[in-house]
């Protein structure tokens, strides 16, 4: 019995774990910066960050942020996170000094890649930048994969 109960708090566990916008338009919140695969700085100004929502090693949903400042600077981490009190940092390590890329606290652009070949399904804005609360509107769908408006369901 005991054995069962594991299995099935597991079982119900991963069901939940399983993101529903794979079936459905609806928009879930972002995961722990922690739990990022990677970021890059795109050429729009916008600091990208991939995340694995289905754990097979493959980046299926994206968070976009502003990037309000970027510079070297031989301080810490915490200093620069001192003097941006409410913003995410991310930084480059070089030698003597860091390169900091200083970023809006809340994503702008939420997306998914639903089947995971690298070009975005589909793109949420959240023009409060005040995460996931119902207030995001459809973007884009760069894939075509979606065509419909999802702000009225």
């Amino acid at each position: 019995m005991k054995y069962f109960h594991k299995f099935f708090t597991i079982v119900v566990f991963v069901m939940f774990l399983t993101p529903s916008a794979w079936s459905s338009p609806y928009l879930v919140a972002e995961p722990p910066l922690a739990s990022q695969m990677s970021w890059d700085v795109s050429p729009s100004g916008m600091l990208s960050i991939s995340y694995d929502l289905d754990f097979n090693g493959m980046a299926d949903f994206y968070t976009m942020r502003v990037v309000v400042e970027s510079f070297y600077s031989g301080q810490t981490v915490v200093e620069v996170g001192d003097g941006f009190p409410n913003h995410s940092i991310f930084f480059v390590p070089y030698r003597q000094q860091w390169f900091y890329y200083v970023v809006t606290g809340q994503p702008l652009f939420y997306s998914y890649d639903v089947d995971e070949d690298g070009t975005w399904d589909i793109m949420y804005k959240d023009v409060s930048e005040d995460s996931v609360n119902g207030n995001e509107v459809f973007y884009a769908s760069p894939s075509g994969m979606f065509t419909g408006d999802f702000n009225n369901f």
